[in-house]
């Protein structure tokens, strides 16, 4: 990982936490800034526990995909459940007006 870029490294890192919270064990006992933020934001977000490992998943996703746009601030947990609330509701909005 020393020859990686500093977002890439972080990305690795990042993957392999979210794959062992989806697997229900943390092996690990040193975390980045951003790894303590999710954790975090993971225990304050109201997530039902079925539906974790596919929110993980789409969030691990969407940070990958803001990495790739030139984003360069890591995407909270948070803030991205919040965008996909946001957009569910415009959703069932723009559903009902169509309906009535």
């Amino acid at each position: 990982m020393a020859d990686m870029k500093p977002e890439q490294a972080e990305l690795t890192s990042l993957n392999q936490l979210v794959h062992e919270i989806i697997g229900g064990a943390v092996r690990r006992n040193t975390f980045t800034q951003w790894e303590l933020e999710l954790l975090l934001d993971l225990q304050t977000c109201r997530l039902r526990k079925s539906a974790r490992a596919d929110v993980l998943k789409r969030y691990l996703r969407a940070v990958q995909q803001h990495f790739a746009s030139g984003g360069m601030d890591p995407l909270r947990l948070s803030v991205f459940l919040e965008h996909e609330n946001q957009r569910s509701r415009q959703s069932t909005t723009v559903l009902a007006d169509s309906v009535a």
